[in-house]
């Protein structure tokens, strides 16, 4: 009897001790998950996804950094075999060639001049131009209006081993996963669309340039680009426009079908990234059903 309660203090005392050990476990690691964030902001880079997209994937860098320095840091990101990669998801794969070295970064007039090291030059011929669409998509934003490329001390004019010309200064008219549906030199559209990905039940964003030969305004290629089945995510489809005008730089648009914010969010974006507009309004059937101000939708 006397051991058997013996047994039974003992093990009550050890599952004590265990579930308050879980429970310091816990709390500790919630500090330092709450003192770490204290310290990083969010930030994006553009990479390749294992659908060999260029995408857009959340990563976190140092508060303290300078702006240069932040740059400097989601590049490193980007590298091949570099020991920042553990940041990216599994689904996402550095582009940047192996043992790539970010020397320098100047920033001028919103311009940012990005110099590498020679290994930059190494990247294999079917990446390259996807290369050059994520650098420019990762630097630029409302306040960086271009970027300049430098490898081994001189200016990239071409994309690495092939004869395409690049300009001096990149910007995001160079495009992003293009694809292009042209039977003539006439008539031919360009136009942004975005699209999400998925893998592990998240979501992330893949834009991408389509080049149209069509006789059809934008917003008519946009909607019926969004009504085609392909392997790319817009939660929307099978609308169409009853009408629509533009106004003062908002685009008014009514639909035949109903459609919420969360499911409409890259259309919209996808709007404010062919039109240079202020808002959008969305009505189905003429009832008002969605507002949104560019300044808050995410870049």
């Amino acid at each position: 009897m006397l051991r058997r309660k013996a047994l039974r203090r003992i093990f009550i005392s050890t599952l004590v001790f265990f579930i308050v050990f879980i429970l310091y476990g816990v709390s500790k690691t919630n500090i330092n998950t709450d003192t770490r964030k204290k310290h990083v902001k969010e930030s994006y880079i553009y990479t390749i996804n294992n659908d060999n997209y260029v995408s857009k994937v959340s990563i976190y860098v140092d508060k303290k950094l300078s702006l240069e320095d932040t740059i400097k840091q989601k590049l490193e990101t980007m590298i091949k075999e570099n020991n920042r990669n553990i940041l990216l998801p599994s689904y996402f794969k550095p582009i940047l060639p192996e043992n790539t070295k970010v020397e320098n970064i100047v920033i001028e007039d919103n311009i940012v001049k990005i110099y590498f090291s020679k290994e930059l030059l190494n990247i294999d011929k079917d990446q390259s131009e996807k290369m050059i669409e994520a650098l420019i998509y990762t630097v630029t934003d409302d306040n960086i209006l271009g970027i300049e490329i430098y490898a081994d001390g001189k200016m990239l004019k071409y994309v690495p081993k092939t004869s395409k010309k690049l300009k001096k200064v990149l910007t995001k008219n160079f495009g992003i996963n293009k694809t292009y549906e042209v039977n003539s030199t006439n008539d031919i559209v360009k136009i942004v669309m975005n699209y999400y990905g998925k893998d592990n039940n998240k979501y992330y964003s893949i834009p991408v340039t389509k080049y149209i030969s069509s006789n059809k305004n934008k917003l008519e290629l946009i909607v019926s680009e969004y009504n085609k089945n392909n392997n790319l995510i817009s939660f929307i489809d099978n609308i169409n426009i009853l009408n629509y005008k533009l106004n003062n730089k908002n685009l008014i648009i009514n639909l035949d079908k109903k459609i919420s914010y969360s499911d409409s969010e890259a259309f919209i974006k996808t709007l404010f990234d062919n039109y240079n507009i202020n808002k959008v309004i969305i009505y189905n059937n003429n009832k008002k059903i969605i507002e949104k101000n560019k300044k808050d939708i995410e870049k």
